[in-house]
């Protein structure tokens, strides 16, 4: 408390002179008085009850959840309720046990409305919610955008699923961002992100770098590797009807080429061939032999 960080305006109105003050890490808790320091006790007193507050919720939310977990759901419920005016936990649980059918008939548009409401309040677990009711028209009309804008919100707080979700969402209308969620989503052990994106590096390996690659500038960089998809790539691909295009390029210590697989390579990863390992090669010889390359 004695660290707050805080902002404060003074006001004049009918009911006379004072100061509103309020922290940045609570701006929903304030103080007021006719002078600063009046304001500022009244705020320290306001955030001691507002961490009051969150203490009880807390040991309340454990107790709804050992009930939930004991299978005595109108316990749950009945903690769950009290706490959802305010706790986005609370929401999310109470939604849940709506779509669940657990000791409530089961109540999409209910669910949704609690959903929503922590949604609104940055609850990112609601979001992700929200994206799959969207997604596949449950309780409300399918929404692709919607349900895009909601599971972006999840995937920027690092859920995994949500990542998976909006790579695969993306897939025809936004590759780059695609491929950007699933590595992501496979980074983070993501099963199904592994099984769809193909991983190849040498890194373990290679020792030299190719000198003359690594001074040019990322433009440059760029058209080489371009040179390679077209003439060294293309004509072994389209042999089987397929081929791959530059989807993007990182530069760096350990070079990153993110491709897309065309036509028929679309499952090329798939065959008995390692269609990758090819690709590597070629990599390898003309880019550089410390490299990493991502394929879908």
């Amino acid at each position: 408390m004695d660290e707050l960080r805080t902002h404060y305006h003074y006001f004049s109105n009918e009911e006379g002179d004072g100061y509103e003050i309020y922290s940045c890490d609570f701006p929903e808790v304030k103080g007021y008085g006719e002078t600063y320091d009046e304001a500022m006790s009244d705020l320290r007193q306001n955030l001691k009850r507002n961490e009051g507050k969150r203490m009880e919720a807390e040991s309340l939310m454990e107790t709804a959840i050992t009930a939930y977990d004991a299978k005595d759901y109108s316990k749950a419920k009945s903690i769950w309720e009290s706490l959802s005016n305010t706790n986005t936990d609370a929401m999310v649980n109470l939604g849940t046990m709506y779509v669940k059918g657990f000791g409530v008939a089961k109540d999409i548009k209910t669910a949704y409305k609690l959903f929503d409401r922590a949604a609104a309040q940055g609850h990112e677990v609601a979001s992700f919610y929200l994206g799959g009711m969207y997604e596949n028209g449950i309780g409300v009309s399918a929404d692709k955008e919607q349900s895009i804008r909601y599971y972006t919100v999840a995937a920027e707080a690092d859920m995994p699923t949500a990542q998976l979700k909006l790579g695969i969402l993306l897939r025809n209308d936004d590759v780059l961002n695609s491929m950007k969620w699933m590595i992501k989503a496979a980074h983070a052990g993501e099963a199904q992100a592994h099984s769809l994106l193909t991983y190849v590096s040498n890194m373990s390996e290679a020792s030299d770098i190719n000198v003359a690659f690594r001074m040019m500038d990322e433009s440059s960089q760029r058209a080489k590797i371009e040179m390679v998809i077209n003439d060294n790539l293309g004509p072994i691909l389209a042999s089987d009807g397929g081929g791959v295009e530059l989807v993007n390029y990182v530069g760096g210590d350990t070079p990153e080429i993110w491709l897309r697989y065309l036509g028929a390579c679309s499952g090329c990863h798939l065959g008995p061939t390692s269609t990758a390992g090819m690709i590597l090669e070629q990599f390898e010889n003309v880019i550089d032999k410390r490299i990493v390359i991502y394929l879908w």
